[in-house]
C-alpha cells in the first residue's frame, strides 16, 4: 500500500505570529493551543509521525488538523489580503470543532414539563403517603403514572435543579 504524503502547510508571517501566540499562551483554550502547535510543527516541515511522537497525541488528530489548515490556505491568503482584521477569527474558526448534531433528546418537552408540574403538586393531593417530593419518589411516580417508560433519579434531579429549585425552594437532596 503506497504511503500517503502529508498535506503541505504554509504560513504567512502574520499567521505564524498568531499561531505562536496560541501555542504558548497561558490563557489559550487547550484545544486551540494543541491544534496551533500541530500546524506550526507541520509548517516547519515535520512529518505527521514526528509530530505525533513529540506531542504524544493520536495520529488521526495530527492528520485532521494539518489537512484542515492546509485546505484553507487559499482562503486564509485571501482574507489576509482583503480583510486583515479578520485573520485571527478565521484561524480560530478553522481550528475549532465542527458543529455536531449530538444525541437526540430522550424525553419530549411535554414529558419534562409534566414531571416539573408534578413536582409542584403537594403529594397529599394525590393521596400519596409522604409530605414532599424527593427525586427518587418523583421518579417512581412519573413511571407509575405512565408519563415516561423509564427515567433515572439523576435525570429527574437534573430537571428539577435546572427548572424549579431556585423558584420554589425544592429540596433536591
Amino acid at each position: 500500500m503506497p504511503r500517503q504524503t502529508a498535506s503541505k502547510v504554509e504560513l504567512s508571517e502574520k499567521q505564524k505570529r498568531i499561531l505562536t501566540e496560541y501555542a504558548v499562551g497561558t490563557h489559550t483554550p487547550l484545544h486551540l493551543k494543541i491544534r496551533s502547535q500541530i500546524v506550526l510543527h507541520a509548517a516547519n516541515g515535520l512529518e505527521n509521525n514526528a509530530i505525533e511522537m513529540s506531542m504524544g497525541i493520536d495520529p488521526k488528530t495530527v492528520k485532521v488538523w494539518r489537512d484542515r489548515y492546509s485546505i484553507q490556505y487559499e482562503e486564509l491568503r485571501r482574507i489576509e489580503a482583503e480583510s486583515p482584521h479578520k485573520i485571527r477569527s478565521t484561524i480560530e474558526k478553522i481550528l475549532s470543532d465542527k458543529q455536531r448534531s449530538g444525541r437526540p433528546p430522550t424525553f419530549k418537552d411535554e414529558q419534562m414539563a409534566t414531571i416539573i408540574a408534578m413536582a409542584c403538586i403537594d403529594p397529599a393531593e394525590l393521596d400519596l403517603p409522604f409530605s414532599h417530593w424527593t427525586p427518587g419518589l418523583l421518579q417512581k411516580e412519573v413511571i407509575k403514572c405512565g408519563i415516561v417508560d423509564n427515567i433515572s433519579v439523576r435525570q429527574v434531579r437534573r430537571y428539577l435543579e435546572k427548572k424549579i429549585s431556585s423558584r420554589i425552594g425544592f429540596g433536591v437532596g
